[in-house]
């Protein structure tokens, strides 16, 4: 298995362009869950093309994001809203005590929980407040059609690390404390060429397809039985953790 810093490389124009962003109200609960306000510091760790950093500073919070592939370093650089470092979830490169929050979109199952959560603690501030979340697949039948054709073509899509996984791992790492979940509805519509670049977007697909044309037909097939007015719904389940490090 390839070093997961240098997985989504070959996907960083396609991760920016159709990727989703990430509900308000997951924003809403954080503050509420956190207490912090604007313009508290922020580390956005794996923060990739900075589409988690973008939407964070939009509320005005002082935000660097932090992310060892140049290639997804590159648009979120390019589009702006927070500072950009190269740095990894267990060496950041910032300050001791240097942020007031730290968060992670869609990376931390990427991410040695232990090793990550000594270098939060380092970089924290008291309290001491993290939020994890991700963008997790919801259900309907062209989800289920989407889940089959992956399982179908992917030599990596039951085997890579899951994001069920690390939240349990996350809970009962040693030092963390004052936990709270929550989960939020979310979508996206695409169109055809959306829903390709959104499937090569994923690192099991790029990585785990071994015929790409093959995988890109049926995947065709797919948007052509469920779509409607020219796109299909992608929906997801955001699911989210806020916690404290002792």
């Amino acid at each position: 298995m390839m070093d997961p810093r240098e997985r989504f490389s070959a996907a960083a124009d396609l991760y920016h362009r159709y990727r989703p962003s990430y509900p308000e109200a997951l924003l809403d609960w954080i503050d509420e869950s956190t207490g912090l306000r604007p313009p508290a510091r922020v580390a956005d760790v794996g923060c990739g093309t900075g589409i988690s950093s973008r939407l964070v500073a939009g509320r005005g919070f002082d935000v660097t994001g932090v992310d060892p592939n140049e290639a997804m370093l590159a648009p979120a650089r390019v589009a702006g809203g927070a500072r950009y470092l190269g740095g990894s979830a267990t060496a950041t490169g910032l300050a001791d005590g240097s942020v007031d929050l730290v968060t992670v979109a869609q990376a931390f199952h990427w991410f040695d929980v232990p090793a990550t959560l000594a270098e939060f603690r380092r970089i924290l501030t008291v309290p001491g407040w993290c939020a994890a979340f991700w963008n997790l697949r919801g259900s309907s039948p062209f989800l289920e059609d989407y889940d089959r054709l992956l399982r179908a073509h992917s030599t990596e899509y039951e085997v890579l690390l899951k994001p069920e996984a690390t939240l349990r791992d996350i809970l009962r790492a040693d030092g963390v404390f004052d936990a709270r979940e929550a989960e939020f509805a979310n979508a996206k519509l695409l169109d055809r060429e959306g829903l390709l670049g959104r499937a090569h977007s994923s690192s099991y697909v790029i990585h785990g397809v071994a015929d790409p044309a093959a995988f890109d037909r049926a995947l065709v097939e797919v948007f052509d039985r469920h779509q409607s007015g020219g796109t299909v719904e992608f929906l997801y389940r955001t699911v989210a953790v806020c916690f404290r490090l002792r």
